[in-house]
């Protein structure tokens, strides 16, 4: 439900976020959720007592990862507002009626007016506006009304949003900004977007992949970020983008933001550029350099510092901007102070400089290492952050090290008081000091994770890189020694305590539900998948070798040759012991049913590298360049996937609800007829695929990311 409230005296009409999003389906998706499936904007808000007419213009923002206003992608059937309650008045008397629908349909009721965008909305795409008019009498003051968005989409009943994990994806996170302490957020790599609400945190959807270095805001409902190529805006709704920046038609790195209002804004960057908005216009302002500039704050509209490379060190006078001597030559990277004549600068090896008003001053950092970013509450209290996980406190007389949880490197800190500081920095470390200490609210792995499994909501393992391995118990995430630096292809288990994963050089690793230990395999080859029924019938496939384990011990079940050479074998899966599919490369696609192993005809020669079925009887194999065969229990046919990416992984809970994932962020999803693409928030490569349910999965991929599909 969207509830909006008109103001007729003020001007003013608002649509406002609901504490739980709401939505249900029909034969179209019919949603709410202010914010989070949808996002309705007004303007032009105008009230004429001669007509006793109110009326604004208003748009509609698709925040699905799906299209709406179609059911099958090309043909338009448009998208519908409709009141399910109201308008009902709460200040002032008379009857308030919708003046100009374009039609009352049965919806949540009967008769129901409603408001056509005839169009398509791809994800993130804002509609033209249309002009709401109601008839408003001159006694009333101000009226209420709730409505929900009605719209025809392909495959409408499954994930409606993919978002990162903010406990645990190791995407990089740049810059923290706080408006309050229960209203915080941070920025990273790949349009990386959380918000942090006093309790939690939470992924919001963001309208770029596009690299995120720097965020501020004059207050929770006006806050911009910046990155490459692009500044975005949030509304206390929804992130929108703001503006695209290029140099010679490409993107332009801007890094930093800060501003004195909403109205009185500067943005810093590649090349040395400057750019300022006045609450109506982005302007280009005058820069004396063309060195990357890498943060900027001031003390007010006419008093603002930027910093970056080569210790430059810019001044703005309300005018023009000029360079001030810094008195060295490392790159600065943060700036930071509480009034004009107290001010901080950091930057590599340890550089701390101060600004008294009238010149720059060298502090004692006591460490060699990079800094990455300044804030303070107070002249006594300022907080730097930088490599290694440092944590720099200074008392208006000297700078000490805090410890800390990690060895991430910090890049942003920011906080609303001197108890309530955020610090955000590699692998999507989280940390908070509440004046007691720091403590870590989040932390991801940088290394790729290449397999997932779920038992349940609440026991869930992703294996990668390195030999990692994590775990979430339905609260929170944990890194488990996993007794190997290999790295680790694939992760499966019987029960939460019966937990096996397979890597490279024949590696196997077994998990009894209080630590991880060796398996002898048998083999040296790289083992790519695992699969099976019980402790006690399980496969692992590798080059050339498919391996059973009988609860004791693993033997060579089959090898897999093509003209005497070993062919690379990369996923099983199976309906029963006896009903088993392997894939690999050269259109490997072997069965087993519980006597012999036999080549069945893929009808491709590339490589496939994933295979699941609902039954023996609905089985799915996908592979390169797009591959996607389908199994009916009799032969294997090509199905359209409609993209030329590769896919690593197929999972599905039922066999009209399906996914596919793969490289450039690709998340394909089958609803028994046909495949449609979905919109994931990055661009990196995903390759394992798990869930609870259609609307509740986890995919992970590169670098650590862990993505949440649900409604």
């Amino acid at each position: 439900m969207i509830s909006c409230q008109a103001d007729v005296r003020a001007g003013t009409f608002d649509c406002t976020t609901p504490t739980a999003p709401s939505g249900r389906l029909s034969a179209d998706l019919v949603l709410g959720g202010q914010g989070t499936y949808v996002a309705l904007r007004s303007s032009n808000v105008s009230y004429t007592s001669g007509t006793a007419t109110f009326q604004a213009d208003v748009t509609v923002e698709n925040l699905t990862v799906l299209p709406l206003g179609t059911a099958d992608g090309s043909t338009v059937t448009g998208v519908k507002v409709f009141f399910s309650s109201g308008p009902t008045v709460t200040s002032g008397t008379g009857t308030v009626t919708v003046a100009n629908p374009d039609g009352t349909g049965t919806f949540t009721g009967t008769s129901q007016p409603y408001f056509l965008y005839n169009q398509i909305l791809a994800t993130a795409q804002v509609s033209a506006p249309r002009t709401w008019k109601w008839t408003v009498p001159t006694t009333v003051n101000r009226f209420v009304f709730q409505v929900l968005v009605n719209a025809a989409s392909p495959q409408p009943h499954t994930v409606l949003r993919w978002l990162y994990d903010p406990l645990v994806d190791g995407t990089d996170l740049s810059a923290v900004w706080s408006a309050s302490a229960g209203d915080v957020f941070a920025v990273g790599l790949g349009g990386k977007i959380l918000h942090y609400n006093g309790t939690s945190w939470t992924a919001q959807p963001s309208p770029t992949t596009a690299d995120l270095a720097g965020v501020w805001g004059s207050s929770g409902t006006d806050v911009f970020a910046v990155g490459t190529g692009v500044i975005l805006h949030y509304d206390g709704t929804s992130w929108t983008v703001f503006s695209y920046v290029t140099l010679f038609q490409s993107p332009l790195s801007l890094i930093g933001v800060w501003g004195s209002s909403g109205s009185d804004v500067f943005v810093v960057g590649d090349v040395g550029v400057i750019l300022h908005y006045d609450g109506v216009t982005l302007a280009q302002q005058a820069s004396p350099t063309v060195n990357l500039l890498a943060g900027v704050w001031g003390s007010s509209g006419s008093d603002v510092f930027a910093v970056g490379e080569g210790g430059t060190i810019l001044h703005y006078n309300g005018t023009r901007w000029s360079a001030q001597p810094s008195g060295t030559t490392n790159f600065l990277a943060g700036v930071g102070g509480r009034t004009g004549s107290d001010v901080h600068a950091v930057g590599d090896g340890g550089t701390i400089l101060h600004y008294n008003g009238t010149s720059w001053s060298v502090q004692s950092s006591g460490t060699a290492s990079a800094l990455y970013n300044v804030w303070g509450i107070a002249a006594s209290d300022v907080f730097a952050v930088g490599e290694g996980g440092a944590v720099l406190h200074y008392n208006g007389t000297s700078w000490t090290a805090q410890p800390t949880p990690t060895a991430n490197t910090l890049i942003g800190v920011w906080g609303s008081a001197g108890s309530d500081v955020f610090a955000v920095g590699e692998v999507g470390t989280i940390l908070h000091d509440n004046g007691a200490g720091w403590s870590q609210q989040a932390s991801g792995t940088a290394n790729s994770l290449y397999g997932v499994w779920l038992r349940s909501a609440s026991d869930l393992f992703a294996v990668g890189d390195g030999g990692t391995v994590l775990h979430f118990n339905g609260t929170s995430w944990t890194v488990q020694p996993s007794g190997t630096a290999s790295l680790l292809n694939g992760v499966w288990g019987s029960s939460g305590s019966d937990v096996f994963a397979v890597g490279n050089g024949g590696t196997i690793q077994h998990y009894n539900g209080s630590g991880w230990s060796a398996q002898a395999s048998g083999t040296t080859v790289d083992l790519a998948g695992i699969w099976g029924t019980s402790g006690s019938d399980v496969f692992a496939v590798g080059t050339g070798t498919i391996l059973h384990y009988n609860g004791t011990s693993w033997a060579t079940h089959a090898t897999v040759t093509r003209g005497g050479t070993p062919v690379a074998v990369y996923g099983v899966w199976g309906s029963s012991g006896s009903d088993v599919f392997v894939v690999g490369d050269f259109g490997l696609i072997a069965h087993y049913d519980g006597i012999t192993w036999t080549v069945q005809t893929s009808g491709t020669q590339s490589a496939l590298f994933a295979v699941w079925g609902s039954s023996g009887g609905d089985v799915f194999a996908v592979g390169d360049i797009g591959l996607i065969a389908h199994y009916d229990g009799t032969s294997w046919t090509m199905q359209a996937s409609g993209t030329a990416n590769a896919l690593w992984g197929v999972w599905g809970p039922s066999v009209s609800d399906v996914f596919a994932i793969g490289d450039s962020g690709s998340v394909l999803h089958y609803d028994g007829t046909s495949w449609i693409a979905q919109t994931s928030p990055t661009l990196g490569t995903l390759f394992g695929a798990s869930g609870s349910s259609g609307t509740q999965a986890l995919v992970v991929g590169d670098f650590g990311t862990v993505l949440r599909g649900s409604r």
